[in-house]
């Protein structure tokens, strides 16, 4: 979908280069969607990690999350500087692109 559109597209492997907290709360703060849909709760991973300070509909403690528990944050994302949006399903990215 991103090699088909007219966009420059920038993919960022998170999992081997975590994104800081400032670019977590960057995008947080353009999200299209709940905050609680960036957390992949229902990850079996998620009950292995001290989510007791996670507050999903705090900006800020859902980028301290996620800073530290990256694999957990729900994917695709598409972030072009205006808005960011959650690629579930894929199609919600097409008018960003």
């Amino acid at each position: 979908m991103c090699e088909a559109s007219d966009a420059s597209v920038h993919i960022h492997l998170y999992l081997i280069e975590p994104l800081t907290k400032e670019v977590l709360a960057s995008m947080i703060s353009r999200l299209d969607g709940p905050l609680s849909s960036l957390i992949r709760t229902k990850d079996p991973k998620f009950k292995l990690v001290d989510s007791s300070k996670l507050h999903v509909d705090n900006a800020d403690s859902v980028a301290d999350f996620l800073s530290l528990h990256g694999h957990l944050m729900e994917r695709p994302l598409l972030d072009n500087g205006k808005v960011s949006r959650i690629g579930r399903p894929v199609e919600r990215l097409e008018p960003l692109l």
